[in-house]
C-alpha cells in the first residue's frame, strides 16, 4: 500500500499503535484520522509523511507535544486539530506551517493569537471556543481581508472567534462585522484607549418578597421602605456610582423587577447576560430546596436567559423570621450561585454585606473595564449627561454629538451606537425604519410605557384589545405625547402585540392579556387521526404561546378562540391548536384538515426559531414524535418518541422501534417523515421580494441605513432520499448563514425536491426541474451509494447550461462510506463509480465529505470564496 495517496480511517479507534503502522505510507497526500485516540505518540508517528497536504486529526488529544511533532509537515495546506488539548506552546509550533490555507484549532485552550499572524496564506482560521482574548496580533490577516466572525455554526473563510473571552475587541464589536473590527483597531491607534466601568444589576423574586425594600436599603437610604400593599409596576431603574479599585467612577444600573405573574413574560426581554443578579427570598414562604418553585423558577430563568450570569441570594428575614435553605444543593445544581446573604430589611444595616459583595462581583464581570477608543468613553459620558434631562434624542442629534468629538462619519457613528445598544447603555433599533429615528437614552422611559399598556384596566377588561384612542389616554404624559407610533413599534418589536386586520378604528391585541382559560369549544377537541407534535421542556420561558401567536398572527383568524396559553391557527380548511399542557413544561401542536402537515410544519418551524432564540434552551427542549402503530393511530394520547433518539436509530441503521404500549414495531423513517416538510409552503411566505421576515416597516434595507440592495443566489440542492438528513442539515445551516449574508445584501434561496428519484419516473416532471436547474446560480449534488438516470439528467442539464452561459456553477460531493457486501448495493456503487468516471472525463472535479459538518465546511469555504471574488 506504499503508493496510497488518499486514506480515510476516521472514527476507527486505531490508537497510537495504529497511527505508527501508517508511517511507511510516505506517498499520502490526504489523511483523515478524526476520532481515533492516537494521542501525542500517534501524532509523532506521522512526522515522516511529508507529502501530506491535508490532515484531519480532530478529537485525538494530541496535546502540545503532538502539535510540535507536526511542524515538519510543511506541505500541509489544510489542518484540522479541533479538540486536541493544544495550548500556546503547541500553537507556536504550528507557525512553521506557512503553506496552510485552512487551520481549525477550535475547542483548544489556546490563549495567544500571535503565532497565526505569520501564516499569510490562511483563508480560514477557526478559533471557536478557545481562550483567545486579543485579536490585535492578527491585524495583518484582518487588514488583508480575512474577516473576524462570531458564528456558532460558521465554517467558511475568515477568523471564527465564537464564544471566545474576547477583550480586544469586545464580542459586541466582532458581531458587527469586519468594518467595525478594523474601525475599532484604527481608532485606538489615533485616540488611545480608555475604559468603560459600568454594569447592570438585576433584582428578581416573587411579588412581595422585598425587592424594592432591598433597593432602598442598598442605594436609596433617604427613602422609607414601601408599604406592604405597594408593588413595583413593571421595572424601576436606579443609577448608582462608586469608586472602583483604581479610584475610577463605576456606574451601576440597578433594575428592580416587579414580581407579579403578569410581568414575567415581559421581563425576559431585559434579562441580559454579563450582568449580576440578586434573587430575593422571602423567609415567610416554604421554598427551601432547589426543587421548590421560589428557587427553581427564578434560578432557571437566570440560567437560561442570561447564560449563567452570577447570582447572589438575599434572604429577607421579615419580622425577624429566619429560614434554613439547602445551600449546597442549590449551588450544586446552579453553580452560578455565588453566595447567600441574610438580613431583616426593617434594619438599616441589613444589606451592608450584600452591598460589599455587589461591589466586588460587578468588577469581575467579563465586559467591565473593556478597553475602547478614548473618545467613545467621552461620547458615552456626554450621553449620560443628556439622559438626566430627556428620555431620548433624535438620530440626527446623536450624529451631531458624535461629530463634535470625532470626524463626521455616519457608518462609524452607527457602529458605535450599535455597540452601546448591545451593552444595554441605551436603545437604538437600527433595523426598524420607524424606531431607528430615535436613540432612547432612558430605558425605564420605554419599559414604563410598555407596562402602562399591560397594566391598563380598560385594556385588560377587553382581553388585550386597545386602540389609538387608548394610546392617547394611556400615554398622555408629555414625554410620550409625540411618540405613540414609535412606542407601538417598540411593543411589536418585543412581540407584545400585533395589529388586528380589518378593524375600524385601528386596533391592537396583546395576547398576554387574553383569558387565562381555554374556550369550551376545545374541551374535547382532540381526535385520534389528528397530526400531533409535542415539545417537552426542562424549563419553559413564560409567554411562548403569546409570542408564537404574534409571530404567526396572519394565521389567527379568530383571536377570540385564543387564550394566554393557547392559540388557534387556520389556513383554508385546516386548523391547528397550540397549547400549553397541564404539566406547564410541554407544548402540544395538534393539526387536522387537508393541509394539516403543511400547517403543523409552518407553526413548528416558528416555534423552533423561537426556541433557538434562547441560547440557554438548546439542551433543555426535546421534540416528541407521536407513535403511528395500529393502536396509537386510534388514540388521542398516543405514545411518543424523542426525535433525537429516532435520528440516532436511523444513523445506526436501526430502522424500526417498538411501541411500549402495543409492542408493535414502527418504521423510524415513517415517524420522521410524517410531520416535517422540507420546504415550507408558499402561502406562509410574506408577499415581498426580500428574505422571509422583512416587511415595509421592519426592513433590513431601510433608507439611510447603508444596507446594500438585496441579491438572491439560487442554489439547487439535489440528492437521493438516502441523504435526506444531510440535505436537512445543509439547508438549516445556510438558513442561519443568511442572517450574516443579509448584511452584505445577499440572500440564499435553496431549491430542493423530495424523493425525486422515485417521483420523477411516475409524474415525469423532470423537464420542469431541469428548467429550474438551468436557471439557478449553483447546482449542488450529493451522493452516497447510488446514482440514477434522473440525477444524471439534472447534472447534464446543469453542465450544458454552464457550457452555454457560464452558470450554474456545479459542485458535486460524494459521502465517504464503507463498501457494502450486499449485491444490490454493490451494483449501486458500480453505477456511482461509473458516474464518477464520467465526471472525470468531463474534467469536473468532485470532492468527498465525511459528515454533514464536513460538507458544510467545504461548501461554506467555496461560497465565501465565490462571493469574495465577485463570481456570484
Amino acid at each position: 500500500l506504499t503508493q496510497l495517496t488518499y486514506l480515510d480511517l476516521w472514527n476507527n479507534e486505531i490508537g497510537a499503535a495504529g497511527a505508527a503502522s501508517l508511517a511507511d505510507l510516505t506517498q499520502l497526500t490526504y489523511l483523515d484520522l478524526w476520532n481515533n485516540e492516537i494521542g501525542a505518540a500517534g501524532a509523532a508517528s506521522l512526522a515522516d509523511l511529508t507529502q501530506l497536504t491535508a490532515l484531519n486529526l480532530r478529537n485525538n488529544e494530541i496535546g502540545d507535544a503532538g502539535a510540535a511533532a507536526l511542524a515538519d509537515l510543511t506541505q500541509l495546506t489544510s489542518l484540522d486539530l479541533e479538540n486536541n488539548q493544544i495550548g500556546d506552546a503547541g500553537a507556536a509550533s504550528l507557525a512553521a506551517l506557512t503553506h496552510l490555507t485552512y487551520l481549525n484549532l477550535s475547542d483548544n485552550p489556546v490563549v495567544g493569537s500571535t503565532p497565526f499572524s505569520t501564516m499569510r496564506r490562511l483563508t480560514s482560521l477557526n478559533l471557536k471556543k478557545t481562550k483567545i482574548q486579543d485579536l490585535s496580533p492578527l491585524r495583518p490577516l484582518l487588514e488583508r481581508g480575512l474577516e473576524a466572525k462570531w458564528e456558532e455554526y460558521g465554517s467558511g473563510n475568515g477568523i471564527n472567534v465564537y464564544d471566545c473571552p474576547l477583550i480586544h475587541p469586545p464580542p459586541e464589536i466582532v458581531k458587527q462585522g469586519q468594518a467595525a473590527v478594523l474601525n475599532y483597531l484604527r481608532e485606538i491607534d489615533t485616540q488611545g484607549v480608555d475604559h468603560l466601568y459600568e454594569a447592570k444589576v438585576l433584582i428578581l423574586g416573587e411579588g412581595g418578597a422585598g425587592k424594592t425594600s432591598l433597593l432602598r436599603r442598598l442605594y436609596q437610604a433617604n427613602r422609607p421602605l414601601p408599604a406592604e400593599e405597594e408593588s413595583t409596576k413593571g421595572i424601576d431603574i436606579h443609577r448608582h456610582q462608586f469608586a472602583n479599585r483604581e479610584g475610577k467612577p463605576f456606574q451601576l444600573n440597578v433594575w428592580d423587577f416587579g414580581g407579579q405573574q403578569i410581568y414575567h413574560a415581559t421581563h425576559q426581554f431585559f434579562l441580559t447576560k454579563r450582568s449580576l443578579y440578586i434573587l430575593v427570598d422571602d423567609t415567610r414562604n416554604n421554598s427551601k430546596t432547589v426543587h421548590d418553585e421560589g428557587f427553581k423558577y427564578w434560578l432557571e430563568v437566570i440560567e437560561t436567559l442570561s447564560e449563567r450570569s452570577p447570582v447572589l441570594i438575599f434572604q429577607n428575614e421579615k419580622a425577624g423570621r429566619s429560614k434554613s435553605i439547602a445551600e449546597a444543593g442549590i449551588k450544586g445544581r446552579f453553580p452560578n450561585v455565588i453566595e447567600v446573604y441574610r438580613g431583616n430589611l426593617e434594619k438599616h444595616n441589613a444589606a451592608t454585606k450584600l452591598e460589599e459583595a455587589i461591589r466586588l462581583h460587578v468588577q469581575k464581570l467579563p465586559h467591565v473595564g473593556d478597553a475602547v477608543p478614548a473618545q467613545w468613553v467621552t461620547i458615552r459620558s456626554e450621553l449620560e449627561k443628556i439622559k438626566k434631562g430627556q428620555p431620548f434624542i433624535s438620530q440626527k442629534d446623536y450624529f451631531q454629538l458624535y461629530a463634535s468629538y470625532l470626524e463626521e462619519d455616519r457608518p462609524k457613528a452607527l457602529r458605535l451606537s450599535q455597540y452601546f445598544h448591545d451593552l444595554g447603555v441605551f436603545l437604538h433599533f437600527q433595523d426598524d425604519q420607524l424606531l431607528q429615528r430615535y436613540v432612547i437614552l432612558q430605558n425605564d422611559w420605554a419599559t414604563e410605557a410598555v407596562f402602562k399598556v399591560l397594566d391598563d384596566e380598560p385594556t385588560k377588561s377587553r382581553k388585550g384589545r386597545f386602540t389609538q384612542a387608548d394610546c392617547q389616554r394611556i400615554w398622555a404624559h408629555s414625554t410620550y405625547a409625540d411618540m405613540h407610533p414609535e412606542l407601538l413599534a417598540l411593543m411589536e418589536k418585543f412581540e407584545l402585540c400585533y395589529k388586528l386586520p380589518d378593524q375600524r378604528p385601528d386596533t391592537w391585541l396583546s395576547p398576554q392579556l387574553l383569558s387565562p382559560s381555554a374556550p369550551e369549544l376545545f374541551k374535547d377537541w382532540a381526535k385520534p387521526d389528528d397530526l400531533v407534535l409535542f415539545y417537552q421542556y426542562d424549563f419553559l420561558p413564560k409567554g411562548m404561546i403569546s409570542r408564537l401567536m404574534v409571530r404567526k398572527n396572519h394565521l389567527v383568524r379568530q383571536p377570540d378562540l385564543c387564550w394566554i396559553d393557547g392559540a388557534y391557527f387556520e389556513h383554508g380548511n385546516s386548523e391547528l391548536l397550540a397549547g400549553l399542557m397541564d404539566s406547564g413544561q410541554e407544548i402540544e401542536l395538534r393539526a387536522r384538515g387537508p393541509q394539516r402537515k403543511e400547517l403543523i410544519s409552518v407553526i413548528a418551524s416558528d416555534l423552533d426559531t423561537l426556541n433557538d432564540s434562547f441560547e440557554g434552551l438548546r439542551d433543555k427542549v426535546r421534540k416528541l414524535v407521536p407513535c403511528i402503530c395500529s393502536n396509537c393511530r386510534l388514540s388521542t394520547t398516543p405514545e411518543s418518541y424523542e426525535e433525537g433518539r429516532l435520528l440516532k436509530r436511523k444513523h445506526d441503521g436501526k430502522l424500526t422501534i417498538e411501541c411500549p404500549e402495543s409492542y408493535e414495531d414502527v418504521s423510524v423513517l415513517e415517524l420522521l417523515d410524517g410531520l416535517k416538510l422540507d420546504m415550507l409552503p408558499q402561502w406562509d411566505k410574506p408577499a415581498q421580494t426580500g428574505p422571509p421576515g422583512a416587511d415595509d416597516r421592519h426592513s433590513a434595507s431601510t433608507e439611510g441605513s447603508g444596507s446594500p440592495p438585496l441579491r438572491t443566489i439560487k442554489i439547487f440542492l439535489a440528492s437521493s432520499s438516502e441523504l435526506k438528513e444531510d440535505r436537512n442539515g445543509f439547508e438549516l445551516h445556510f438558513r442561519q448563514v443568511n442572517d450574516r449574508l443579509l448584511k452584505k445584501g445577499i440572500y440564499l434561496q435553496i431549491l430542493r425536491w423530495e424523493n425525486f428519484l422515485d417521483a420523477m419516473s411516475e409524474t415525469r416532471l423532470q423537464d420542469e426541474y431541469n428548467e429550474e436547474v438551468r436557471n439557478c446560480d449553483i447546482f449542488l449534488s450529493l451522493f452516497k451509494t447510488k446514482t440514477g438516470k434522473y440525477t444524471e439528467e439534472e447534472f447534464d442539464a446543469a453542465h450544458r447550461a454552464f457550457k452555454d452561459s457560464g452558470k450554474p456553477l456545479i459542485y458535486t460531493y460524494f459521502m465517504k462510506n464503507i463498501i457494502p457486501t450486499d449485491k444490490r448495493l454493490r451494483e449501486d456503487l458500480i453505477s456511482l463509480w461509473n458516474f464518477q468516471d464520467k465526471l472525470s472525463g468531463l474534467g469536473h472535479y468532485h470532492t468527498h465529505y465525511a459528515s454533514i459538518e464536513d460538507l458544510k465546511l467545504q461548501f461554506q469555504q467555496q461560497l465565501d470564496k465565490l462571493i469574495e471574488e465577485g463570481k456570484l
